[in-house]
């Protein structure tokens, strides 16, 4: 495959209730599985952090 995103939907319903902002952060994956991870997070008003959003794909762009 080349590419692969998911999410939940409880994360997209506690994203009302979080601040206005969505960071992103990558890893490459070694072993394997070879790849790159993405994440998409924000906080909530407590300063917690909320996965959004994931996806795995075959290179960094």
């Amino acid at each position: 495959f080349h590419r692969l995103f998911w999410t939940f939907k409880l994360c997209c319903d506690a994203f009302d209730y979080c601040k206005p902002l969505i960071q992103v952060d990558g890893t490459h994956l070694y072993g394997k599985y070879r790849g790159t991870l993405l994440i998409a997070t924000t906080q909530d008003g407590n300063n917690n952090v909320l996965p959004l959003a994931f996806a795995v794909l075959e290179g960094e762009t």
